[in-house]
């Protein structure tokens, strides 16, 4: 049972006493398989991005690397129970040279398959069972790691960790469309919420790299899109303003979408892994397990797909966010469906 026909399972049935039982059960047939594997963490490669940036999708190519599962999104409360009880409710950050106990043990635990969620995003058939199985190394996917990065990368020995971006505007329409933000109620039953800009102010506040002329403009911001816009900024500029060179590998989700096969054999490259597979090309082709419906017909057509933001946000909207892109000096990406990619190099 996949992770969308469960939510469907949600919204049609008033009752929820089946759903809640297939919850149970798979949760509890996934935490023994999980137990009886010794998962190495440096072989563990960490996906990471921003929310609706692409990174289920890319989760679901690298996870046809011969021998990998994946957890998905080990900070998200209503998955795991153990987020509220360690306060991470939030959207982490410490500075690099600081220490965070509580936060450096759970990532342990998650960068060597110690922890278990109550909804395993995976179909319930005998294919991904036997895969969930027999393979024995993992992929992690989260969407609230972004800004520990800088942090991590002296505290964890992964085989990687891959950082996607992805256009702003395109991730701000498909986060006004679903309401996933990567922001929860912090009580239970922790439901979607979107960002205000008080919390937003508050978490800008936290990070010494944006300045005060920031803040100020910040202050002045109204519309739903300028505020998933900051949330955008804040979330690549923890990440991008860190001493090079980085340990990551930065990905554009637009050079991905254009140039499958030859970005992904530089990112096989990267990460250690010489074949690009038939399974990855496929995977590459096919849209995720989250993209809506209406949207999976035009997976395939790379130019509509990076362009498709451009009919469903105003002119007003579109100079709403890179103002607000522009400010952070993130204004590689601009009216241009893909960024500049010299900045990356």
């Amino acid at each position: 049972m996949k992770l969308e026909n469960i939510a469907q399972r949600v919204r049609d049935d008033k009752n929820l006493k089946d759903t809640q039982k297939a919850w149970t059960f798979i949760s509890y047939f996934d935490k023994i398989i999980l137990k009886t594997k010794r998962i190495r963490m440096h072989e563990t490669i960490l996906m990471t991005g921003s929310p609706r940036s692409g990174t289920t999708w890319f989760m679901e190519v690298l996870e046809t690397i011969p021998g990998y599962i994946y957890i998905f999104e080990p900070l998200n409360p209503i998955f795991f129970p153990e987020i509220p009880k360690i306060g991470l409710l939030d959207k982490p950050y410490i500075k690099p040279d600081k220490e965070w106990t509580e936060l450096e043990e759970y990532l342990e635990k998650t960068f060597t398959g110690r922890i278990y969620s109550l909804i395993p995003p995976y179909g319930f058939n005998i294919i991904p069972i036997l895969h969930r199985v027999l393979n024995n190394k993992l992929i992690v996917k989260s969407i609230r790691l972004n800004r520990v990065l800088p942090w991590m990368e002296n505290r964890f020995k992964l085989r990687n960790t891959i950082l996607l971006i992805r256009h702003p505007c395109s991730v701000i329409v498909s986060q006004l469309k679903t309401g996933f933000c990567g922001y929860h109620a912090d009580t239970p039953p922790f439901n979607n919420i979107f960002p205000t800009k008080k919390m937003i102010l508050k978490e800008a506040k936290k990070i010494d790299i944006i300045d005060s002329n920031i803040l100020e403009k910040l202050e002045k911001i109204e519309t739903k899109e300028e505020i998933l816009a900051a949330v955008w900024c804040i979330d690549n500029i923890v990440p991008l303003s860190s001493p090079k060179p980085h340990k990551w590998i930065t990905v554009c989700y637009e050079k991905l979408v254009k140039d499958k096969e030859s970005e992904m054999k530089r990112i096989l490259n990267e990460i250690g892994e010489n074949k690009l597979t038939q399974s990855m090309i496929k995977g590459l082709q096919t849209p995720s397990m989250l993209t809506s419906d209406d949207e999976k017909h035009i997976v395939k057509d790379a130019e509509k797909q990076l362009s498709k933001w451009k009919k469903q946000l105003s002119e007003k909207q579109v100079k709403n966010i890179l103002e607000i892109v522009s400010l952070f000096n993130l204004d590689f990406y601009k009216e241009d469906i893909e960024p500049d990619y010299s900045y990356f190099k």
